[in-house]
């Protein structure tokens, strides 16, 4: 049977190969732009709450930083996250520099970005876990100087529950797709070696 399946008669022309290539090789570079769109897209809607907190205390707005240190815990969670992101992007881009060079390469090259996608699905995770007690951290801190009252802190708590929860949820959704496709590359790429 083995052999059967193995025959010319069942594998495709050398043009339909071309063309399966070339589509996943397609595929590769819309990935990678939809990367850089959204990575900049995030750091870019990420610099604007910073930059109003930054002109706040430049322009002697109260914030105490002994007693008010949880925002910048806040701030720096998602930059480290971008910063993860990126080093694993270049890192991919390198290992794979000339992909679109044989079947093979592309594969592999989609494998690694599969890869690359889980791990960064699993770092927003870890990152929203760490968001929830340092947010509820912050709604404390806010409370404590003063600056939100009760009612207004539990409101903030629970809008805050349900952003986290539905990221959560949009993750784990996106990320459930990625498990099958991986095997399905990496049986390709194992038929190939």
């Amino acid at each position: 049977m083995k052999n059967l399946w193995k025959s010319p008669d069942n594998r495709p022309t050398p043009e339909e190969t071309e063309r399966q290539r070339e589509a996943l090789v397609a595929s590769l570079r819309k990935e990678h732009r939809a990367f850089y769109l959204r990575i900049g897209l995030a750091m870019t809607l990420m610099l604007v709450p910073l930059i109003g907190m930054v002109k706040h205390v430049i322009e002697g707005g109260p914030f105490a930083f002994n007693r008010e240190w949880a925002v910048l815990v806040l701030f720096a969670l998602p930059w480290i996250g971008a910063v993860l992101f990126i080093r694993r992007q270049l890192r991919h881009r390198r290992s794979h520099a000339n992909y679109e060079r044989s079947v093979g390469q592309t594969l592999r090259a989609a494998l690694d970005a599969n890869h690359a996608a889980q791990q960064r699905a699993k770092i927003l995770q870890g990152l929203l876990a760490l968001t929830a007690p340092v947010m509820a951290l912050c709604i404390w801190q806010l409370q404590a100087v003063g600056k939100a009252r009760p009612h207004e802190a539990a409101s903030l708590a629970a809008f805050m529950a349900i952003v986290i929860a539905a990221s959560l949820g949009g993750i784990f959704w996106d990320a459930r797709k990625l498990r099958p496709q991986e095997r399905k590359l990496a049986a390709l790429v194992a038929e190939l070696e």
